[in-house]
């Protein structure tokens, strides 16, 4: 009995650790990428000696690849359950906003890694801006057949354009978070997927 949970204590030790090692790779990753980061920064970072970070990855290339697969895994987790929210579609895109803001509020430096080199050459970038807007992709189809998404619109022109708004204000809004509070981020983002995209226009506005 004993002896099992020690194995377990040092199984969530070991968890814990590799963790804080992704976590502080997101943030090194983010401010130096892949070619300027070092080990060794990465590695005071999480706050372990180096050799701890080679007995979890054999390289900052792996750790860079665990990096973006759990930052990946994060993003399309939040936005799946947003999707599964009950309620109207207004309700679930708040849900979805809601979820991005709290999750960039978290994990700035993992957020900026993930969506700031979307149009570079790197896969593994690529492939997460990919998948959130392929997500928005196939809401927009089906909102053009069901008549709320506007019919001129290209599915995956709009979805490119929201993955880059969501950036550029939140990357904005991560220098100084005093410059809007969490939910006047969350409604401005809802205003211009409601309004901006959708083509519709708020209660008491000109047409």
């Amino acid at each position: 009995m004993w002896s099992g949970d020690l194995a377990k204590g040092r199984r969530e030790q070991k968890d814990e650790t590799r963790a804080k090692l992704v976590r502080a790779g997101s943030v090194v990753f983010a401010a130096k990428g892949i070619e300027g980061a070092r080990i060794g920064d990465i590695a005071r970072e999480a706050g372990v000696a180096m050799g701890t970070l080679y007995t979890h990855f054999p390289d900052k290339e792996a750790l860079f690849v665990e990096v973006m697969r759990a930052g990946k895994d994060l993003v399309l987790a939040g936005l799946a359950i947003a999707q599964q929210t009950p309620g109207s579609r207004e309700v679930k895109d708040r849900a979805a906003m809601e979820g991005v803001v709290a999750f960039a509020g978290e994990f700035g430096p993992l957020f900026r890694l993930l969506l700031s080199r979307g149009a570079g050459s790197d896969p593994m970038q690529r492939e997460v801006v990919d998948a959130i807007a392929g997500i928005r992709v196939t809401e927009l189809q089906a909102g053009q057949r069901d008549g709320w998404a506007r019919s001129d619109l290209d599915p995956q022109a709009t979805a490119r354009c929201e993955v880059g708004a969501v950036f550029h204000l939140l990357d904005w809004w991560l220098d100084d978070r005093s410059r809007l509070s969490d939910e006047a981020v969350v409604e401005q983002l809802c205003l211009i997927r409601r309004f901006g995209v959708e083509g519709l226009i708020p209660d008491g506005a000109v047409s």
